[in-house]
């Protein structure tokens, strides 16, 4: 509030043309490197496959559909995915209501909340259409992702900071600019018309010269003379000796490590990338597909089914890219030690199954054994003696 109210003068006004650049600028790092974030999660998230299971088979049928190709007419499963997980990461909790066997997102709700009976969702609005009565949580899902906004950590963190990086602006344009000193004589004119020429100097004249990209000459009569003062035009400097890029590069980590991201992949450095994706999966996908499957299995399956082994899972393993050259080392030892069949190596590669016999047979190398053979072999020697 000190702050608001110390934009207004004394008389009360506003001049909205001076502070509206000022408040654009803060702000505009800030809500890049969070949209930067949320984007990231998001396009990460719709790449993944949600896998529909029945008594332990993986089947595709109505469910598989709407997760993976079309939620609802008017979306389809990537656009709609990546408006679930923007609204969760960004608002911290997203409400997805069914209706005519579709999904869709709600834009605003209202709920109240109980102890020992199911939450009320009310004045629910997707799209522009406010939907009449209310809904009880079994009936939607809720997803929730931190306790408190991570939005509203970064706006803290970011209101001190901002002030750093406009002292950095302030003194790079410091840095880069021209000075000089001009000498006018004692015995220059006083008249209007001399004093109109030497203003048309100052505000007009000088500033071409200083504005001219290629060569330029100013020229000066009665005497006058102008010296160049020593310049830092192409020193870097700012606050605490630094640019103010360095900075901006701080606001990125920090948003970065409030969103759980390894700061390179949000930077596009290209240097250790697939330990910083996997640190990505591993800590910010997995658990966020994880919140995801767990809400729909217990709303949409319920427990019956899930016991059953009848449930609903965001599969991420082939959101990372595969190059067949670094998986077919990996690919041969699974295959002849029967963890993989045919099928499982080209859904890695994300190709189409073969679904026949041969293809779906597990295949084991001679060179393995029963660890009950190779003991019942210790145990009996050279010409059937016991050992």
């Amino acid at each position: 509030m000190s702050w608001f109210s110390g934009l207004f003068s004394t008389d009360g006004t506003l001049q909205l043309d001076i502070y509206l650049g000022e408040l654009a600028s803060e702000v505009f790092y800030k809500e890049l490197a969070v949209q930067s974030c949320v984007n990231l999660i998001a396009n990460t998230v719709s790449r993944g496959e949600f896998l529909t299971f029945e008594k332990g088979k993986d089947v595709r049928k109505n469910n598989y559909y709407l997760f993976n190709v079309e939620p609802n007419q008017n979306k389809s499963a990537s656009k709609f995915w990546r408006d679930v997980i923007h609204k969760l990461v960004y608002e911290n909790e997203c409400l997805v209501i069914q209706q005519g066997g579709m999904f869709y997102v709600a834009d605003s709700f209202g709920i109240t909340e109980f102890a020992f009976k199911e939450n009320v969702y009310n004045n629910i609005v997707v799209g522009d259409l406010g939907l009449t009565g209310s809904r009880v949580e079994s009936e939607v899902f809720h997803f929730e992702l931190h306790n408190e906004k991570i939005n509203n950590v970064v706006d803290g963190l970011y209101a001190s900071y901002s002030k750093l990086i406009a002292a950095s602006q302030m003194q790079y344009k410091k840095n880069n600019a021209r000075r000089g000193t001009l000498d006018i004589p004692t015995k220059y004119p006083q008249t209007e018309a001399a004093q109109k020429a030497l203003h048309d100097l100052l505000n007009v004249k000088f500033k071409r010269f200083f504005d001219a990209e290629g060569g330029a000459v100013l020229p000066l009569s009665n005497e006058m003379k102008y010296t160049e003062l020593s310049s830092n035009i192409g020193v870097k400097g700012g606050a605490e000796g630094r640019d103010a890029k360095a900075f901006i590069d701080d606001v990125f980590e920090f948003v970065s490590i409030a969103f759980q991201i390894p700061p390179t992949l949000l930077r596009g450095n290209v240097a250790d990338t697939d330990k910083a994706l996997n640190n990505f999966l591993t800590f910010s996908i997995n658990p966020l597909a994880e919140l995801i499957a767990d809400e729909v299995n217990r709303k949409l399956y319920g427990k019956t089914l899930f016991l059953q082994k009848t449930y609903m899972k965001l599969d991420t393993t082939r959101i990372k890219a595969v190059d067949i050259k670094d998986v077919a080392n990996a690919m041969d030892i699974l295959v002849r030690i029967g963890a993989y069949c045919i099928d499982d190596c080209l859904l890695m590669l994300g190709m189409e199954p073969l679904n026949t016999v041969e293809s779906r047979a597990r295949w084991m190398t001679k060179n393995y054994t029963p660890v009950t053979d190779a003991i019942k072999g210790d145990q009996v020697g050279k010409g059937g003696e016991t050992n």
